[in-house]
């Protein structure tokens, strides 16, 4: 008959099987659970087709994770190189190289990170130096040999400056080649670019350092009474060719055991005369005796460095106005230095190599008198 269900013997009798246990299951549930160890909940639960998906889902979370673990393992594929490059140039001179400047390819720390952290890691006592080579030649170079520095891995590269060179940190990283699996050198593209430490002029040039008595009579107390006023004239400049000082600063102090008290100077003036505009402020300078430095700037702004380069197209005469309480100044003990130094303050040191870099120029006022 057309449309009739064709049974084979062989599925009739698995038919009556199925019929006869489900029977069994209903009349005489007891039995049927001792002799199948299956209750009958269970069984009507297989039979309607109602299944436990727990290990379907544990199963493809497993997959999901091996299939993430082997993408983030083809991401992570590193492997170490015999030979890496890099060359340290004179930013003022590009096509001059750098010599004699000892570089060291320490472990970067992972993201995010701060240059207080690189600079912390590179200047540690107890650092581990992954490689390390001096730039030995005209061309400035560094060769890395050890066979320790990874492709697809960051690596600080610490450029120790010595007094001619100022310290440096960057990070960088050796790409994975797209074209083949593996190279056993690789030279960084472009250079490493930083600066001879300069020279600064002569800050107070008709004197040796000392502005006193001997060369203006209102620095004389004797015979004076309440407040005096004082002028001379200062040069704030780095003098070398092709060199330059970093984050050049203007410091008024007092030397050790000279120290003023407060009131003794009432004000301080710098006024430009001629040459570079320099960021000094305008007003009272009385309240920077002791306390900050003051930026000057400069002509560059070094990115890598986050820093004013002062060059020799940087220089300005600045004459100094000051007033002093002749009833409070001390003589013996009491004195006004005036400097300019590189680094951000007086006699700074360094990042890395915590070295003093530029020499500080400075004009030290002495009073006279009783």
């Amino acid at each position: 008959m057309k449309g009739a269900i064709e049974i084979k013997g062989w599925q009739l009798v698995a038919l009556i099987a199925i019929v006869g246990v489900a029977v069994w299951a209903v009349a005489a549930p007891t039995s049927f659970e001792e002799v199948t160890g299956i209750s009958i909940g269970e069984y009507i639960q297989q039979d309607t087709g109602t299944t436990d998906t727990t290990d379907t889902t544990q199963n493809q979370a497993t997959d999901t994770q091996t299939d993430t673990q082997t993408t983030s393992q083809a991401t992570e594929i590193s492997y170490q190189v015999a030979t890496v490059n890099l060359y340290l140039k004179d930013k003022l001179n590009p096509k001059a190289g750098i010599p004699g400047i000892e570089v060291e390819v320490l472990e970067a720390p992972s993201p995010p990170y701060t240059y207080a952290d690189l600079i912390g890691i590179a200047s540690d006592p107890m650092r581990d130096v992954i490689d390390e080579d001096t730039s030995t030649s005209s061309a400035g170079l560094a060769a890395f040999t050890g066979n320790r520095i990874f492709v697809n891995r960051d690596y600080i590269y610490s450029i120790r400056g010595d007094t001619n060179v100022y310290d440096k940190v960057l990070v960088k990283k050796i790409p994975l080649p797209a074209t083949e699996f593996s190279i056993s050198a690789y030279t960084f593209p472009g250079a490493v670019y930083d600066y001879y430490v300069g020279a600064f002029e002569t800050i107070q040039q008709s004197t040796s350092g000392t502005y006193n008595c001997t060369d203006d009579s209102a620095l004389n107390i004797t015979g004076k009474t309440g407040m005096q006023y004082v002028e001379f004239t200062v040069v704030l400049g780095q003098s070398e060719t092709g060199n330059a000082t970093k984050d050049t600063v203007i410091v008024f102090r007092s030397p050790e055991g000279y120290e003023l008290e407060s009131g003794d100077i009432n004000s301080l003036y710098l006024v430009r005369e001629s040459g570079t505009q320099f960021n000094i402020p305008s007003t009272n300078l009385v309240d920077y005796i002791d306390t900050a430095p003051i930026s000057l700037g400069g002509s560059i702004y070094d990115t890598d460095f986050g820093s004013y380069m002062m060059t020799v197209a940087d220089s300005g005469n600045y004459t100094v106005k000051l007033t002093y309480d002749a009833d409070q100044i001390e003589p013996s003990t009491d004195r006004l230095q005036i400097c300019i130094d590189d680094l951000g303050d007086y006699r700074a040191k360094d990042d890395v190599t915590k070295s003093v870099k530029a020499a500080a120029s400075c004009v030290t006022v002495e009073w006279c008198g009783t």
